[in-house]
């Protein structure tokens, strides 16, 4: 095979490679019809209560930081962690946000190692 061919040759595969791997690439781009990814949005978080399933625990996040009756909510260091006392005087609890919605949030007590699904009604 002559030398001229066996260049043509090369550059074909070559541009068809790229021509694959522009294609893949633009494929992995488009996610218009993918699923939104769940955030934190701490300006839609409180006030709000939020009910676990049962109903059994109510988080109350008030406006300036009450929680509940008599407890105090606030982030942690501006993280997606919440510093809760329950009551004046009691220990305070952290708990990891993962995200919220303006209807459900997914959190856990630190140290459980188990999310939890709240909603702002009961369920």
């Amino acid at each position: 095979m002559k030398p001229i061919f066996k260049t043509v040759r090369l550059a074909f595969w070559v541009v068809m490679s790229m021509v694959v791997a522009s294609a893949c690439s633009k494929a992995e781009d488009d996610n218009s019809n993918a699923t939104p990814q769940k955030a934190l949005n701490k300006t839609s978080f409180a006030p709000r209560k939020w009910y676990s399933q049962g109903s059994v625990f109510v988080h109350d996040f008030k406006a300036g930081g009450s929680y509940n009756a008599s407890g105090t909510w606030k982030w942690k260091n501006n993280t997606d962690t919440l510093e809760i006392v329950t009551q004046a005087g009691y220990s305070e609890t952290y708990w990891k946000v993962y995200w919220n919605s303006d209807t459900e949030m997914e959190c856990e007590k630190v140290g459980t190692f188990t999310k939890l699904l709240y909603k702002t009604t009961a369920w």
